[in-house]
């Protein structure tokens, strides 16, 4: 008798710590005509994005209605799990619109995810996707980030750097990321560094710096009391694929720096006119600074500038054979053939491949990037297409969108 007691003991030990993690997923919802003392339902929404995300725990849904969303800090602090994902994601048919109020008193309004314990404790396992996110100081800042998204975004005019941050297994995804930066902060359309980062299906275009600065440098190597763990910190196996960089202003569409950046696979994408404003010697494509890092491996990109600024396909920073290797590349030799982007850039330039542009067919076919920015299958035709858009045949493609709000 008393070990069937003992052996019933057991059982609720074990049993009962997984009834107290149960967890019970919500859908909130956020309207411009909402009010943050309603309970968020969708007949009686919530007023604030900022408020909607303080409310969220691991499962939850917040859908954001059409608007201009006037907000400071939208913090989150709680993390979702792999089996239940924190989401917020613009309402089906809406395009709600994040547009961050000036600095006041030291606070730089912008979207952040950060652990409430602190930088060196991960926060993850959560969705943004579907906003316009404009005038922020940092459009997106994370800090020990896992395991999360960040999808189908338009991040633009922000002070500093429209994605900024330290993680490891984060997809950045068909999001346009533009006009970040100023002459004042310099700044870039995404600078980050961790490990497992996968890029794919981007316009990163008008930025005042870099488009993506992969930062291995010294800075960036494993603190304890800032990061989770030293895969946060350190920025080997990133994938950067099928996406279109253009415009950059006075930099290349990448820079590798520093000697954690192993492994680095940067395929199938276009580099156009970048360096704006720097000399023709200088690196448009991708840049160098302080690699020693190996392993990276630069295939079948196309790269063209006219010769207005810089024109190198590859800074002189790294060593080929020894910490790069490349191949397929389609450099300098035509320019790619799009709807609407000339040397110089147009108001609202349009990324679309025309008919007969040298990037048709020329791709890798890449798992990570099976659609492309506009969210169609690849390939159309026989073989992936290299950059964010995929060409199709059919006289749509004409009227390819040139604004997230119509691309989604």
């Amino acid at each position: 008798m008393l070990l069937l007691k003992l052996a019933i003991i057991s059982c609720i030990l074990v049993v009962a710590p997984s009834v107290a993690t149960t967890t019970h997923a919500a859908t909130y919802y956020v309207a411009i005509a909402g009010n943050n003392s309603n309970p968020g339902t969708n007949a009686s929404p919530w007023r604030t994005v900022a408020y909607a995300v303080s409310r969220m725990g691991a499962g939850d849904t917040t859908y954001v209605n059409g608007g201009v969303y006037n907000e400071g800090v939208i913090a989150f602090r709680t993390s979702g799990t792999q089996s239940a994902p924190i989401k917020l994601l613009r309402a089906p048919g809406q395009f709600p619109i994040i547009s961050c109020r000036s600095p006041a008193s030291g606070v730089y309004p912008m979207i952040v995810l950060q652990n409430r314990s602190g930088s060196r404790y991960p926060i993850g396992w959560i969705t943004i996707e579907g906003f316009e996110i404009r005038n922020c100081h940092d459009g997106i800042k994370f800090y020990s980030l896992r395991d999360s998204t960040i999808r189908g975004n338009w991040i633009h005019h922000s002070r500093g750097n429209g994605i900024f941050g330290y993680g490891t297994r984060i997809l950045i995804d068909r999001n346009k990321i533009n006009n970040n930066g100023s002459p004042t902060t310099g700044s870039h359309g995404l600078y980050a560094s961790g490990s497992y980062f996968t890029i794919t299906n981007n316009l990163i275009y008008g930025n005042e710096k870099y488009g993506i600065q992969l930062n291995g440098s010294s800075t960036s190597f494993y603190d304890p009391s800032k990061h989770a763990g030293p895969e946060y910190a350190h920025s080997y196996n990133w994938t950067i694929a099928n996406n279109t960089f253009a415009y950059e202003r006075i930099a290349s569409g990448i820079v590798i720096w520093g000697s954690t950046c192993s492994n680095a696979r940067i395929e199938n994408n276009i580099f156009y006119e970048n360096g704006v404003s720097s000399s023709s010697s200088g690196a448009q494509g991708i840049n160098f600074i302080s690699t020693s890092c190996r392993g990276i491996v630069i295939r079948n990109n196309l790269a063209y500038a006219s010769g207005s600024g810089a024109t190198r396909f590859l800074g002189s920073g790294a060593t080929a054979g020894v910490h790069y290797t490349q191949s397929g590349n389609i450099v300098n030799t035509v320019a790619p053939r799009f709807i609407n982007a000339p040397a110089t850039a147009p108001s609202s330039p349009n990324f679309a491949l025309a008919s007969g542009s040298p990037a048709i067919n020329m791709g890798l076919s890449l798992s990570a990037t099976s659609t492309s920015y506009l969210n169609i299958p690849r390939p159309q035709q026989s073989y992936y297409d290299i950059g964010a858009y995929e060409y199709r045949l059919s006289s749509a493609q004409l009227a390819a969108p040139t604004s997230l709000q119509n691309a989604n």
